[in-house]
């Protein structure tokens, strides 16, 4: 691909995401759904497309974008990551809430997968893992494995990932908001006796310039550098130091060929960011902006991932879709509930509908189930759910790892996902048992 076929294919992009934005600006049951501009754009680029109304040609570089996007975005998961002792030990019991729902998801969904497989045969290899990474990472999660599928040969998970990423923030909301006013009307609520409406801006439009706050802030003098230009260099360091690592190990150990590139982003991520901390250099990066750039590249994965849906392929298997979002969604409900109610002491509803929101949907989801419950920013639930994510940041790694073990059939993912879901369950009661701690 030449230089002015990418520029026209970026053009292309904005407009088709500006477009998105102000449908989404028009239309609130989107807004409601928090359905990202990126993707309702993507979407209506696709049906004009030559795929549907075949009135615009989708660039052809859009079916490589976001395999190539997405190890920049993995990379910044784990970059800037700091462990605040204090905060842990408060929290802790919380990790025992999504981890048993993260576990059950992984398991449950591989099989449910494969037996799916079986009735609908040309349903992609593995396809079943991408329950856990759609419901319970969004996105970008799901684009991430997606990626690593296709590296390995496998095509059509990524259509997968994203339409069932789309199904699970759907529910996140539809599905959360009924849990939230059932929980209130039952008395579980610590702040409100209502759920409360949240103020349009909260979905859409322009923020009130007392909601304005900085994307970010300037390290050094712009005669030296331009502060994006430094941010950026930072973050595509990480995956070029995941790079080089990869070529180091491989100069020794062949097979580490076959693990696909996300895992370089994490590794490199977490390598640079432990490098910076070691020679005192943390003054020159902000994490702010960092994460700004990962949610644009995460942006453009999501357009140009649902702009090149496999249409075909998803009319096919509709059916079991459906069946596997159902199942799987309906025994989050339980997993999350009782988890919340019997091993976190204090503010249980109020983490359920954060670890429902974020197990089905994304973190954005959960913390708008919360404000629902928390108008007044009172809860712990939103920083518990962000030291949770911190400790947990291990588990990016399957993202890479479970698309390799699935080559070799589906005892491996389900059995480590089996694992994690019973490992937290017997942690939450030995450590964080709420009735035994009260008796």
């Amino acid at each position: 691909m030449t230089v002015r076929e990418f520029a026209n294919a970026m053009l292309l992009l904005s407009v088709f995401m500006l477009i998105g934005y102000f449908v989404r600006e028009k239309i609130k049951p989107l807004q409601k759904l928090f359905l990202p501009s990126s993707l309702i754009g993507g979407v209506i680029l696709l049906i004009l497309g030559s795929q549907c109304l075949n009135l615009i040609t989708v660039p052809k570089a859009f079916n490589s974008m976001p395999s190539v996007l997405i190890d920049i975005v993995m990379a910044s998961l784990v970059f800037g990551v700091n462990f605040n002792r204090d905060k842990i030990g408060e929290y802790l019991d919380y990790v025992c809430v999504p981890m048993p729902a993260y576990g059950m998801q992984m398991c449950v969904g591989t099989g449910l997968g494969y037996l799916l497989s079986k009735i609908w045969p040309g349903l992609p290899l593995g396809w079943g893992v991408l329950g856990v990474f759609s419901f319970h990472g969004g996105h970008g999660t799901a684009a991430a494995a997606a990626a690593s599928f296709e590296k390995l040969g496998v095509e059509g998970n990524m259509a997968m990932g994203m339409i069932l990423s789309t199904i699970g923030l759907i529910v996140a909301m539809v599905v959360g908001m009924v849990i939230v006013n059932y929980g209130v009307r039952r008395g579980w609520a610590t702040f409100v006796k209502e759920p409360q409406k949240q103020p349009d801006w909260f979905y859409g439009g322009v923020l009130p310039k007392e909601k304005q706050t900085p994307t970010g802030h300037l390290v050094t003098t712009s005669i030296s550098i331009n502060h994006l230009a430094l941010q950026a260099s930072w973050l595509l360091a990480a995956l070029f130091v995941g790079q080089e690592l990869f070529k180091f190990v491989g100069l020794f150990w062949p097979g580490i060929k076959i693990l696909p590139s996300v895992l370089r982003g994490v590794i490199g991520g977490a390598v640079l960011w432990q490098l910076i901390k070691m020679v005192h250099l943390q003054d020159y990066v902000d994490l702010k902006t960092i994460k700004l750039l990962s949610g644009f590249m995460l942006e453009l994965v999501v357009f140009t991932a649902m702009a090149t849906l496999n249409v075909k392929l998803i009319a096919s298997y509709i059916v079991p879709i459906m069946i596997f979002s159902f199942v799987l969604c309906v025994l989050t409900i339980p997993f999350v509930m009782f988890a919340a109610k019997r091993f976190c002491k204090h503010e249980w509803f109020e983490k359920a509908v954060m670890c429902f929101g974020a197990a089905t949907g994304n973190t954005s989801t959960g913390l708008a189930l919360v404000r629902a419950v928390d108008p007044d920013s009172q809860s712990s639930a939103g920083d518990t759910h962000g030291v949770y994510t911190t400790l947990t940041c291990w588990k990016d790694s399957f993202v890479g790892l479970t698309p390799v073990w699935l080559m070799s059939g589906i005892g491996l993912t389900m059995g480590v996902g089996f694992a994690i879901m019973v490992t937290f369950i017997v942690l939450g009661f030995v450590f964080f048992d709420v009735k035994k701690r009260k008796a």
